[in-house]
């Protein structure tokens, strides 16, 4: 499993454009009033204060310390709180369940094995109520194309940071992240692997619904796959 460590710090300015927003429209309809929501690799927890602003009952989990500072300290800032555990979202057990869990931005596609899969499917059961929901996305063979050969540069007034991807097989992308911060340089990699949507459908769920970039159809040309999964 991948975990953000120096790039953690940077994380909010380099995503400072992802619309948060979308995935918080798409779980709604799906949330009751009394919902209890547990978001997986949750970041710095933007989702789960804008759920958690709305009134709900939101706790997030990451693998990485770094980033979850980043989250409580927003919290914080928007005069929420909000329980955040570091853990390993393949193995994790927090002795409760919940209406629905959330892992979104691809999340998944950090997971390498079948093995992996299998045991974040296992915690997802173990922590979901009796027919309670499982929302999640993955990378489509689409934006594994788009983004196989990308290059993107960022700079602020402290920092400078470069990120290249590069797909290093079939299924596997590269992610090389040289980050600069006054006369220290930084230097941190990470992967994300592909998988056809069925390593998605385990047992002890059903499909309720599977659609591309936040529309209500899925379309060969999608870049993200979006996909909700009841506990049976």
């Amino acid at each position: 499993m991948n975990e953000y460590k120096y790039f953690a710090y940077f994380y909010d300015d380099i995503f400072s454009e992802v619309c948060y927003r979308d995935w918080y429209d798409f779980v709604l309809p799906y949330l009751k009033d009394t919902s209890t929501i547990l978001d997986l690799a949750c970041g710095s927890g933007t989702l789960a204060i804008l759920l958690k602003l709305k009134g709900y009952e939101v706790e997030g989990l990451d693998l990485s310390s770094s980033i979850l500072e980043l989250a409580r300290k927003k919290a914080k800032m928007h005069h929420v709180a909000i329980p955040f555990y570091t853990a390993d979202m393949t193995n994790f057990s927090l002795n409760k369940t919940y209406d629905v869990i959330t892992c979104f931005f691809d999340s998944v596609n950090f997971l390498k094995t079948e093995k992996e899969i299998k045991d974040l499917f296992s915690c997802v059961y173990q922590h979901l109520s009796t027919n309670g929901l499982f929302i999640m996305d993955c990378f489509s063979k689409q934006m594994m194309k788009d983004y196989r050969h990308n290059k993107k540069k960022f700079r602020t007034k402290t920092h400078a940071l470069l990120w290249k991807t590069k797909q290093i097989d079939s299924s596997t992308l590269k992610h090389t992240i040289r980050m600069k911060e006054g006369k220290e340089t930084y230097i941190e990699s990470y992967f994300e692997y592909y998988h056809d949507i069925k390593a998605f459908q385990p047992d002890g769920f059903e499909v309720i619904k599977i659609c591309g970039d936040f529309e209500d159809t899925l379309q060969p040309k999608d870049s993200r796959i979006l996909m909700i999964l009841k506990k049976l």
